[in-house]
């Protein structure tokens, strides 16, 4: 019987064409970004703050962990969060008279056990400045973070910020902007994500792939059956309506979350017996299942179980105290991602 066919009879299965069960977890304004810490601790990025989300059985709460000296919340428009060992770090553009904008990166020690973020980007000549407008991040395999410089009105990269981790919070050493930039073939990053040796990036419409060298750096070229080519994967490429924002590497392939589409799609990878691979949308979630999704992350315990996607819902940008998107929402699974079998059951999805 097939897969599909057989989940259906238990109900409404999750990430086929028009069939999405949710359940709302609790409000983010402009909700942004997911991380579940080593730990379990779950943290949620939002237009005005970051937040560490707790609770079970359907009852949650948020708390603000961008706080001044007298504990009131800082605003700041935060996007990517990343750990690397006990620290947790996030990027955020705080915005005066509208069009004025200072960048930060900020992070926070998972040994405190109330984590508070304090920012570690200096005050004055401020290297992380250069960027338009620091988006996803991800710590690459050199331990450097990756940071997505998203913007609309012109090419732009993937800058690579060198961290200090050796004083009571870390230090920014250099900031290398286009660390991987248009000469790779990219131009709008958003998302950035890191799977052992690759990394993929959303730009605008579509979903790229790099290969890392041993180094840790990405070449605009790589050798592959002893041919020079071109170090780029197209992963997945919508209309020219189509804005990816997050990205999630899963059992090879890629899920990912279409801004404008309103939805979640599953793009998988294929090895032909020649060695060669393909990659294919296997399912999605349907037009507007969510409002403006933003970001995606599969549950993980005690708060959550991998019979959960967890998807934060943006909606308007800039509005945050609306019910139309501004949360974070629970998408059912119909069997756990996180177990040993589930990239085999993905793959039978074809069957």
């Amino acid at each position: 019987m097939n897969i599909i066919k057989a989940l259906a009879l238990g109900g409404c299965v999750a990430l086929t064409t028009g069939c999405v069960d949710k359940t709302s977890i609790t409000h983010i304004g402009d909700a942004e970004n997911i991380l579940f810490t080593t730990d379990g601790r779950l943290i949620v990025s939002g237009g005005d703050n970051i937040y560490q989300v707790t609770g079970s059985n359907g009852n949650y709460s948020k708390r603000a962990l961008y706080l001044n000296n007298d504990g009131h919340e800082i605003e700041c428009n935060f996007t990517g969060i990343a750990q690397k060992d006990n620290w947790v770090i996030s990027s955020c553009v705080e915005t005066k008279w509208v069009i004025f904008t200072n960048n930060h990166l900020v992070a926070a020690n998972l040994d405190d056990q109330n984590i508070q973020f304090k920012r570690i980007t200096p005050n004055t000549n401020d290297p992380y400045d250069s960027l338009f407008l620091p988006n996803g991040i991800a710590f690459g395999p050199s331990g450097d973070l990756l940071v997505a410089d998203y913007n609309m009105f012109s090419a732009s990269g993937i800058a690579k910020v060198e961290l200090d981790f050796s004083g009571d919070l870390p230090n920014v050493v250099s900031v290398e902007k286009d660390f991987v930039g248009i000469n790779h073939g990219i131009s709008s990053p958003n998302g950035v994500r890191v799977d052992g040796d690759y990394l993929f990036v959303s730009d605008g419409n579509a979903v790229k792939r790099f290969q890392f060298d041993e180094a840790g750096n990405v070449p605009t070229h790589i050798e592959k059956n002893g041919l020079t080519e071109a170090n780029e994967t197209l992963v997945w490429q919508g209309g020219l309506a189509t804005i990816v924002d997050d990205i999630m590497p899963y059992c090879g392939g890629v899920a990912l979350t279409s801004f404008l589409g309103g939805k979640i799609i599953y793009v998988e990878r294929e090895v032909d017996s020649q060695g060669n691979e393909s990659f294919h949308e296997l399912t999605d979630t349907g037009a507007l299942a969510f409002s403006s999704p933003s970001s995606l992350a599969v549950g993980q315990p005690p708060l959550f179980s991998g019979y959960q996607v967890l998807v934060t819902e943006k909606g308007l940008l800039q509005e945050t105290g609306s019910d139309f998107g501004n949360r974070l929402s629970a998408m059912e699974m119909p069997f756990d991602l996180n177990s040993d079998n589930a990239c085999n059951i993905v793959s039978s999805l074809d069957d």
